[in-house]
C-alpha cells in the first residue's frame, strides 16, 4: 500500500513525466495498467484477475503472450445456478496436475499462472531446493451449494470458479501435503505458509486450515472474492 501511495504521489507532483515512469516501472501497483501474466505481484495485481471476469476473449489474450497456456473449453450452464463460466481447460503450466484435467474459469486460471509462476516455484527452488513438478488438486466444478448444505448460497465450485489444492509433488520426489505438513516447524511448514501469505496478493479468496475445519486440509482458491485470506 505505501508503495501506491508513493507512485500516486509521484505523479501528483511530477505530471505526465511522472506519470509514464510510474506505469512503466511499477505497472503492477496501478490499477489503470493491462495485466500481464509476467508482471510481478503488485497491490492491484488481485484487483486486475478480478476484473477479467466476464471478458473471456481478454482473459485468453493473457495466455497468447505468455509460456503458459489454457485451451477454451465451451461454456455450459447445468442448472441456473451450475455449470461452467468463461471456461478453460489448463495445458501448460509451470507444473503439473493430479489430476491432469482441470477445468476452471479463465481469471482462475490467471490467478494459477501468476501464483505458480511468482510464488510457489520461487519459494520451492529457495526453502525447499526443489522445484514443484505436481499439484494436487481435489477438483474445481461441484454443483453444490456452501459446504454441501442444502440450503443456503451456492459454491464457487458450483460455476467453475474455485479450485482446491491438498499438496504438491517436487521434482525431487518428495511430497508436501496441507492434512501432514501445515503449521509444521519445517521446510514444508515454511513453504506452505509463504505461498498462502503471498497468494493472498494474486487471489480475491485464498482459505485453508486457519479459515476452519473444512479447509484443514486443502486452499480454496477464487480469482474474485473480497480480498479474504486466512
Amino acid at each position: 500500500m505505501l508503495v501506491t501511495l508513493a507512485v500516486l504521489a509521484l505523479v501528483a507532483y511530477g505530471g505526465w513525466r511522472a506519470f509514464d515512469y510510474a506505469e512503466e516501472t511499477y505497472p503492477q501497483h496501478l490499477p489503470w495498467t493491462p495485466l500481464s501474466l509476467d508482471d510481478p505481484i503488485g497491490h492491484a495485481t488481485s484487483l486486475k484477475v478480478a476484473a477479467l471476469s466476464g471478458d473471456k476473449p481478454a482473459c485468453l489474450a493473457l495466455f497468447e503472450t505468455s509460456d503458459l497456456a489454457v485451451t477454451p473449453f465451451e461454456d455450459r450452464m447445468e442448472t441456473e445456478q451450475c455449470g461452467y463460466v468463461d471456461a478453460v481447460t489448463l495445458d501448460r503450466m509451470t507444473a503439473g496436475y493430479s489430476p491432469s484435467t482441470v477445468r476452471l474459469s479463465c481469471p482462475l486460471a490467471a490467478a494459477l499462472g501468476i501464483w505458480e509462476q511468482d510464488v510457489v516455484q520461487p519459494a520451492a527452488r529457495r526453502v525447499l531446493g526443489s522445484e514443484v513438478a505436481s499439484i494436487r488438486q481435489l477438483g474445481t466444478y461441484s454443483c453444490r451449494r456452501l459446504y454441501g448444505r442444502e440450503s443456503g448460497n451456492w459454491s464457487q465450485h458450483a460455476t467453475a470458479q474455485a479450485i482446491d489444492i491438498a499438496g504438491f509433488t517436487l521434482a525431487d520426489g518428495r511430497s508436501i501435503s496441507l492434512a501432514g505438513d501445515w503449521g509444521a516447524d519445517s521446510d514444508a511448514g515454511a513453504f506452505l505458509l509463504e505461498i498462502r501469505n503471498r497468494g493472498c496478493g494474486v487471489f480475491g479468496t485464498m482459505l485453508g486450515p486457519e479459515y476452519n475445519a473444512a479447509h484443514r486440509d486443502h486452499f480454496h482458491l477464487q480469482a474474485n472474492g473480497y480480498g479474504t485470506c486466512r
